[in-house]
């Protein structure tokens, strides 16, 4: 049986780590940040059969890629999944319950506690087991007296419910007198904010249940509205208070291998009399026999006399340790219980194999000296591989989107920057004081644990970076001589054209996620950010992986660009819009010193909900004392008609502050005005327009179907930023999915007499260049495609259909040099929701 260990993606700009256990059959991912998703795509590799997922921690940082993985999962056949993590995982996928939901997967989420009281310890049972690994989890806190004798947590695999996941204190009977739950939130007055303990545990898996209840045999593609799934009364209420439990606390597993019987000695059974048959048959399944040998002497024969000692397991640890002050912890764990058997030397740790160690380091834990000391008390032969943002270099994570991007920063340099990246770390590893087989993490990386073998990259990924090679040689060969025609004589027209002057003409548009549903390969999910000079910032929406985005774009600069982000626009609840939400607005509390303006983030109060929910697993500036507040601004409370529409009522904190909230808003970035306009939708979605006091105006469509609201709300635009889902052949089907054509949305900017309109959101029917459209009549306004990393300035806009020919005939190259491809998806049976 072979099986081995691998990073799927590193510690980088636009990733975290992410390590797969595969068998030939089953995996097991560990961690799951943003862009897991997206990086299974340019990795080639697929995500079938997959088990379990098992997370070191919950937050932004280990886990903000779980929704978009479920759906993609569901989406693709997978009918079932376990999914692993220390206290707080109940309520963290809870929180998704109104954007991730797919009826033909089932759930079962395994919350483990990260303190429990010593009577309730016992070694080596297993959190996770099944008939390839048996899976062991260690907490890891700043506070050891909570952990007593940080002994492994366990439990049986097949009862998750042994004990309350979120405290760790041993669960009490029920008491007589306490009803059941399905007569709790039968009660016509329910509210989930009131319950606690373990009827607030019930009522968390209860949820889960909801989101994933396996009911349906295939993904269902529905036109119906997006709250399709079953819903439980109180499901659009807040979650009930999380009770006091140590979320800075981590989980070590320890994942260990099937043990592998010896090989059957044939030549020693012949000579002790045991021909093939079914005596022999009986030997091998572990039995004992009586044989006459030839020498016509009777004896008995048992395994241990013709079959070989059986082989050690392997053993793979993934440690987390996040600051200095886990490090006490982790040690401790180590010195007794059921990992001391993974530590020290000696023939007393020779009853498995452990094969390599994969060490996620916070700042400063990789050189502290007790860190190192830790690390040199395993064998000599184990391999580390460690993942510290300090000591590993930042290549480029998805090196397809980036080879297009460095192709075409030769047709327009300023349009089309070259992502940023570093090949060199930031300090070197110092690896005198470090066990021989240490190294730094790097995606790609293969460890085979049986049969076992160093570490190698994975020839076939290296085969597929086009990037690297093509900016360390500073030349593009690739580039077809039709291409190069194609680039000069588009450089040509534009050097050669008269530039219009238009109001605004500076105001920056980056195009930082230009794909629908889900991510690709060349295009990410929605988000766009409009930069106004000398003022700051606005985001319009913002899907998972567009923290990465940013700092792709913007490289170091890009605490510069957090510090000056005044708004933060979110059109609707739908995942692939504003799941990297919460990634932003985590980062942004660790600007120093914190920003002295808040953010005014403007969405629904469905979005507001799921983020109020998770600041309390993390803090995202919604709590008093954050170190940067979030100013909540209600989409319908700066309606461009001027109507407050108070939708769910559960107080009316936000919608009092709103319209004083956007007066403020309006102030700091020299706006006249900014508004919302509701939009059609199969979600409650709102577009956006924003009218400066220079003159110009922008207006953001959200996901909708061509509307005469949208027109008439932002007549006279400047810019019309307007979804462009479906091609002009697909107009039945964006209307089944309530979204716009390329036409359509060029109609809707000519009937609001925008002088251009940047063309967005693509189904991922189209990857790379989407279908033309007709060519620009006179009068008509600027038509313009948009492309990940695209940094263009309103007054630059019209280049854009200059260039387009030149665009699309790199694509054409791209897809000469790279061969077809067979999708992992069939985007014709994705649910664009």
């Amino acid at each position: 049986m072979s099986w081995n260990a691998s990073v799927l993606s590193a510690v980088s700009s636009d990733t975290e780590p992410t390590v797969v256990i595969a068998f030939d059959s089953a995996k097991y991912i560990f961690n799951v940040g943003e862009n897991t998703t997206r990086a299974f795509l340019q990795s080639r590799r697929n995500w079938k059969k997959t088990r379990g997922v098992f997370l070191t921690s919950i937050g932004t940082q280990r886990a903000s890629g779980l929704p978009g993985l479920l759906m993609t999962f569901a989406d693709s056949g997978l009918t079932s999944l376990n999914i692993a993590g220390p206290a707080g995982l109940l309520h963290f996928m809870a929180v998704m319950r109104k954007y991730t939901f797919r009826e033909n997967m089932s759930v079962n989420p395994i919350e483990i506690p990260t303190s429990r009281p010593p009577d309730e310890l016992h070694d080596d049972i297993p959190i996770y087991k099944d008939d390839n690994i048996s899976v062991f989890a260690l907490p890891v806190s700043t506070e050891i007296h909570s952990l007593e004798s940080s002994e492994s947590v366990i439990m049986p695999h097949s009862e998750t419910s042994a004990v309350n996941r979120r405290s760790g204190k041993r669960k009490r009977s029920s008491s007589p007198a306490a009803p059941p739950l399905h007569e709790v939130i039968s009660h016509p007055d329910f509210d989930p904010t009131t319950l606690v303990g373990d009827m607030a545990q019930e009522w968390l898996r209860h949820i889960v249940r909801a989101m994933f209840p396996g009911s349906a045999a295939k993904p269902v593609i529905s036109s119906a509205k997006v709250e399709h799934v079953s819903q439980p009364s109180g499901f659009n209420r807040p979650l009930p208070s999380l009770p006091a439990c140590n979320l800075r606390a981590t989980l070590a597993y320890a994942v260990v291998g099937p043990r592998v019987r010896g090989k059957f000695d044939v030549k020693r059974a012949e000579a002790l009399g045991l021909s093939a048959g079914p005596l022999r048959a009986r030997v091998a399944r572990g039995e004992t026999v009586t044989v006459v040998g030839k020498d016509g002497v009777e004896r008995s024969v048992g395994p241990s006399d013709v079959v070989g000692a059986s082989e050690n397991p392997g053993v793979v640890l993934i440690l987390d340790t996040p600051s200095t002050a886990h490090i006490p912890s982790l040690v401790k764990g180590f010195e007794s219980g059921a990992f001391s058997k993974y530590w020290g030397k000696g023939p007393e740790k020779k009853n498995h194999s452990l094969r390599v160690v994969f060490h996620l380091c916070g700042n400063d834990v990789f050189e502290h000296e007790r860190y190192k000391a830790f690390m040199k008390r395993f064998d000599d032969d184990v391999h580390h591989i460690v993942a510290s943002r300090d000591h590993v270099s930042d290549p480029i994570t998805f090196t397809s989107a980036a080879f297009n991007q460095l192709r075409l920063n030769h047709l327009d340099s300023d349009i089309f920057p070259v992502p940023k990246y570093s090949l060199e770390a930031k300090k070197t590893m110092d690896t005198a004081n470090l066990p021989s087989n240490t190294d730094c993490m790097r995606a790609h990386t293969v460890i085979d644990i049986r049969p076992p073998r160093p570490p190698l990259r994975d020839p076939e990924a290296e085969a597929n970076d086009l990037f690297h090679p093509a900016v360390l040689s500073g030349e593009l060969s690739s580039l077809s001589d039709a291409a190069r025609t194609q680039f000069s004589e588009a450089r040509a027209r534009v050097d050669e054209a008269a530039v219009p002057d238009v109001i605004g003409k500076d105001v920056m548009v980056v195009t930082l996620g230009t794909g629908s549903a889900i991510p690709s390969k060349y295009r990410n999910v929605s988000g766009t950010l409009l930069c106004i000079p000398g003022a700051g910032y606005i985001l319009l929406d913002a899907g998972e992986g567009t923290w990465g985005q940013l700092s792709r774009n913007y490289g170091v600069a890009v605490w510069n660009v957090l510090r000056a982000l005044k708004c933060i626009f979110i059109s609707h609840i739908h995942g692939d819009h504003h799941i990297g939400l919460a990634k932003i607005l985590a980062m942004r509390q660790q600007l120093d010193p914190p920003p002295e303006e808040p953010l005014y983030l403007i969405s629904n109060r469905m979005v507001f909900l799921y983020l109020r929910d998770y600041n309390a697993l993390e803090e995202l500036g919604f709590s008093e004392d954050a170190r940067a507040r979030v100013v909540p601004i209600l989409s319908d409370e700066i309606h461009w008609r001027n109507k407050g529409r108070g939708g769910w009522n559960y107080g009316d904190q936000d919608q009092k502050g709103s319209r004083l909230a956007a007066g403020a808003l309006c102030k700091t970035l020299g706006l006249q005005k900014i508004n919302t306009v509701d939009v059609e939708h199969r979600a409650r979605c709102h577009g956006l327009i924003v009218k400066h006091l220079d003159g110009w105006s922008v207006v953001f469509s959200g996901d909708t179907v061509p509307t005469q609201k949208l027109v008439q709300a932002g007549a006279g635009a400047t810019l019309l930023i307007h979804e462009a889902t479906m091609a002009n052949d697909q107009v039945e089907m964006a209307r089944a999915k309530m979204h716009s054509t390329f036409g359509q949305a060029i109609d809707i900017g000519k009937s609001m007499n925008a002088q251009n309109i940047l063309l967005t959101h693509f189904s991922a029917r189209y990857p790379k260049m989407p279908p033309s459209v007709s060519e620009r009549q006179a009068g008509d306004p600027v038509v313009a495609f948009a492309f990940d990393h695209a940094n263009i300035k309103i007054g630059d806009m019209w280049k854009m259909g200059v260039y387009a020919r030149a665009i699309e005939q790199s694509f054409i190259d791209i897809a000469d040099i790279e061969g077809e491809e067979p999708e992992v998806i069939d985007a014709a049976h994705v649910d664009i929701s």
